[in-house]
């Protein structure tokens, strides 16, 4: 006859509620069955006295029951069941623009690092080694390798847009990083409010250290295109979308296809329209302002091509979504915008009020001109300003900015209601463009006294 698996055992609330002590252990365990919950709660007291062990076992007794009452958890969280629970919670409060954020920075960087960890492990220190991880991660060897995966990945009918990860910064920026130390903060204090967490835990990013990095320099002003390079990419994109075509894109069971032995560097029908499309759109964002996810869900309907201002004369007025970064808002860009969208809407095949101004051949959303668009500075040697700061989409929206105030004179709080921000970030941002406006008196020739130079 085998040796019992326990020893020790007492029945304090009949079968609802026992200790015993395991084989070769010294502390008692709890056993619980609780209304409401499917099998046994089992749990250790840590006591080894049987005193102590009882008082422990009705304290973690009524917990529980009080618990299931209430309808709160009762179970062992690890990170990644705490924030899925957090986003079941959260997801539909949210804008589009912050679910966007919020899920790919958890695929990418939170469930990967925290994933598996259980809550009550999560310590200061847990979070600070976050923070190396984090800013390491793609020059890491499992960084790399993801990059050198992605740029060598086809794309397929369930996945027709390719993320070759060519955009990413191998040092995160400092403002990236306050943005996932905000996101990490709102989940943990969540799960303190809700008793999932039983402390706080202290979320703080460190500050980035990019020596070698012009723009890390002077992190206030973003890469922007002086007058005479906008020109000349004006002047690009033009002839870009006029080369010579070479037929149709071909097509197989109705989709587009590739036929081996093709020489894919010519321009097809279904390329020009692309190149189009791009044109529009870089010339759309540097005459509105908008932000690359405000203009992805601007659809026909949110333009007004005739609307009319106090002063009697025609102006053209954009719409953005109240699912967008800043909300609901109205827009004014430049006049151009109107021969702009003129032009896109004369190509397109999807002009109806509710089909997106933005989208591709089939009518979908086209996720992100970004690699396109770096492409297309290459080649036009327009990709690095003169500090050697890559141009991103973004930069439009801060060519945007930099034109109406130093050619338009536009009072910064005028232009901030415009562009949906606050005076003080176009104030943060732009305000070396001031020493341009008082040129005149800053340069001023005349005669010098004599003491003075």
């Amino acid at each position: 006859m085998s040796e019992p698996a326990y020893t020790d055992y007492h029945q304090i609330r009949g079968t609802s509620l026992v200790i015993y002590k395991r084989k070769n252990s010294g502390a008692f365990q709890v056993r619980m069955n609780i209304e409401g919950v499917k099998g046994y709660i089992v749990k250790s007291s840590k006591k080894k006295s049987l005193d102590e062990a009882i008082e422990t076992a009705e304290v973690m007794y009524e917990d529980y029951r009080y618990r299931v009452r209430h309808n709160l958890d009762i179970g062992t969280f690890n990170f990644s069941s705490l924030y899925k629970r957090w986003w079941r919670d959260h997801e539909n409060t949210l804008s589009v623009h912050r679910q966007r954020f919020i899920e790919g920075t958890a695929r990418r960087y939170l469930l990967p690092f925290f994933g598996k960890k259980p809550t009550d492990a999560i310590t200061d220190e847990f979070v600070a080694q976050y923070w190396d991880w984090r800013i390491n991660y793609w020059s890491s060897d499992e960084g790399l390798e993801k990059i050198d995966k992605a740029q060598k990945s086809r794309t397929t009918k369930n996945k027709p847009y390719k993320t070759v990860l060519g955009n990413v910064a191998k040092v995160p920026a400092q403002k990236t990083l306050q943005m996932e130390q905000s996101l990490l903060r709102q989940i943990f204090h969540w799960a303190r409010r809700t008793g999932r967490l039983k402390y706080d835990v202290l979320v703080k990013a460190p500050k980035v250290s990019r020596a070698n990095s012009a723009r890390e320099n002077n992190p206030s002003r973003r890469p922007a295109f002086e007058l005479d390079e906008w020109r000349t990419l004006v002047r690009y994109l033009r002839n870009w979308v006029k080369e010579e075509s070479h037929g149709s894109q071909p097509r197989k069971n109705g989709s587009f296809s590739r036929i081996k032995g093709e020489d894919y560097s010519l321009v097809h029908s279904l390329h020009r329209y692309q190149r189009e499309v791009l044109r529009c759109y870089v010339q759309f964002m540097c005459y509105s302002g908008l932000r690359p996810n405000e203009a992805r869900q601007l659809r026909w309907r949110d333009v007004d091509f005739d609307w009319v201002d106090e002063e009697g004369k025609r102006q053209v007025l954009l719409y953005v979504a109240p699912t967008t970064k800043t909300g609901e808002r109205e827009v004014i860009p430049l006049w151009y915008v109107r021969s702009t969208l003129k032009r896109l809407k004369k190509i397109s095949q999807f002009t109806g009020s509710d089909d997106l101004v933005f989208c591709s051949h089939t009518g979908e959303p086209i996720e992100n001109f970004g690699k396109t668009f770096k492409d297309v500075l290459k080649k036009a040697n327009l990709l690095d300003d003169r500090f050697g700061r890559a141009r991103t989409i973004y930069s439009l929206r801060h060519t945007y900015a930099t034109f109406r105030l130093l050619y338009a004179g536009i009072p910064m709080e005028t232009l901030a209601l415009n562009m949906g921000t606050s005076p003080k970030m176009i104030f943060d941002h732009y305000s070396h463009i001031t020493a341009r406006q008082q040129a005149h008196v800053l340069g001023r020739r005349g005669k010098t006294r004599r003491g003075q130079g």
